[in-house]
């Protein structure tokens, strides 16, 4: 079997295959395949085709298939328009599964928090008519987390053509779905049309020239965006240059234009933030925040999120989630679900990864050596010499001393110590120790952010790394 990992998202859908996982094109050559579409009389144009014209022919575009995705009739369908919503997600995944269907033989789809049990089930209807043998769904959110850390909130950030998405992931002995939040009318199409208001203002302000006159130009404008935005990435401002009435105009565009323009987006994250922190923790907890890469290379929105009290900022790769659900698969489909589709809504994360085909295991978030156990806000060195655990430590300097009447502790309980490249437990209990919940019977290999428990309730230590100064 081979899998092909599908991240739904409409303002790209993408595809990945292969091990190690990578991009595969679907759409003209290109990685990602927006949700357009432009109904003509004998078939529908989907995708970048559709995109290139939306502003051309902007009555006859549409452009809410995902986010409403649903069978009921359209309100004013045109003459060619299909009948719903759902006809046109079909023509959209046929589109897209010709170009991949090639590159594997079953699908894993990843889908965003906001899709109902009823969407999900016209999609999984849908690519059953196209033969699209999907074997399981799972929120984006949950496959592309690339780390873990207990002691800070987890946040998903993603953003969609009509609205934005926080997902809180809960890091518990899986890492699951706790909550989320999506705010409609402040997805990207919003946002571009601020930023093509603000050219179309500069020219028109500094050279008469108004790209909105003419539709060519207007689509030229949107088509140009990512090169823009590219480019405000990596400079404060730039000459934006455009070809009209046979002639030339530039202006200069600033990346403070389309932050300010950015910001009442921006804001609403902040917040949807604000208001899982005090939900589901306190106001001012830590939080880590993973960011999409459709949200991170937008102007600004790095920089506005990095204002909340003690944020943690994780970029994710383009296609996160497509990637990210083909190198956890082996371990969600450890039972198979063998009559139907499964929806996971929670993954496995505190486990020792099998080996690829390649004999390395696959990569989650930080791989950095443990250097120090903290028990009760002290950090303890871990050196080639044993570091023991446990209620009775008399060697000074050489242990981590259990405070407090805990039933279960032996007087050296366990020891950790470092073996060439790698960090060693060895248990030497009659109660047993616990990492991630798991009871250790035989020396293991210790990661960065795993939790030690000795003894009933139990006391809890956690694997850091000290950081040079240079790497802070």
């Amino acid at each position: 079997m081979s899998l092909i990992g599908f991240e739904i998202n409409d303002s790209g859908i993408l595809a990945a295959a292969g091990n190690p996982p990578e991009l595969i094109e679907l759409d003209d050559q290109a990685f990602e395949s927006p949700g357009f579409a432009l109904p003509q009389k004998d078939r529908i144009l989907v995708g970048k085709s559709a995109e290139r014209r939306a502003h051309l022919l902007p009555r006859q575009i549409i452009n809410h298939f995902w986010d409403q995705l649903n069978a009921e009739p359209l309100l004013h369908p045109g003459p060619h328009t299909p009948r719903n919503h759902a006809e046109i997600v079909y023509s959209h995944l046929a589109r897209i599964w010709e170009q991949i269907q090639k590159h594997g033989n079953q699908v894993v789809m990843t889908v965003p928090s906001f899709f109902d049990r009823e969407q999900l089930g016209l999609i999984l209807g849908i690519t059953r008519e196209l033969s699209m043998p999907v074997r399981a769904f799972i929120p984006s959110a949950l496959a592309s987390a690339p780390s873990v850390n207990p002691d800070r909130m987890l946040l998903h950030l993603d953003i969609h053509l009509h609205r934005i998405e926080v997902v809180y992931l809960e890091q518990d002995e899986y890492l699951s779905v706790k909550d989320s939040g999506a705010i409609s009318e402040s997805g990207l199409i919003h946002l571009h049309k601020e930023w093509v208001d603000t050219i179309a203002q500069e020219f028109v302000r500094k050279t008469r020239f108004d790209p909105y006159h003419q539709a060519s130009s207007e689509q030229d404008l949107y088509d140009r965006l990512p090169e823009i935005l590219h480019d405000l990435t990596h400079n404060a401002s730039f000459v934006f240059e455009i070809t009209g009435s046979n002639r030339s105009y530039n202006v200069t565009l600033t990346r403070s234009q389309f932050v300010q323009k950015s910001e009442a987006v921006y804001g609403k994250f902040l917040q949807t933030i604000k208001n899982m922190r005090r939900k589901h923790r306190s106001d001012h907890c830590a939080v880590t925040l993973q960011l999409t890469q459709r949200l991170s290379r937008l102007p600004g929105c790095k920089e506005f999120l990095a204002s909340i009290d003690d944020v943690q900022i994780i970029e994710l790769d383009q296609g996160a989630a497509a990637q990210g659900i083909l190198q956890i698969w082996n371990d969600l489909s450890e039972k198979p679900n063998t009559e139907g589709i499964s929806f996971f809504t929670r993954r496995p994360w505190q486990r020792d990864y099998q080996s690829n085909t390649h004999g390395e295991p696959p990569v989650f978030g930080d791989t950095r050596r443990p250097t120090h156990v903290l028990y009760r806000s002290i950090a303890y060195p871990i050196s080639e010499e044993p570091l023991y655990i446990g209620r009775e430590i008399t060697s000074a300097g050489t242990g981590v001393h259990i405070q407090g009447k805990i039933a279960g502790v032996s007087r050296k309980h366990c020891s950790i110590q470092r073996q060439g490249a790698e960090v060693i437990l060895e248990d030497h209990s009659s109660y047993g120790t616990f990492v991630d919940d798991h009871r250790v019977s035989e020396p293991i290999i210790l990661k960065l952010g795993q939790i030690i428990r000795v003894g009933t309730p139990g006391e809890e230590l956690q694997l850091i790394v000290s950081l040079d100064h240079d790497e802070a």
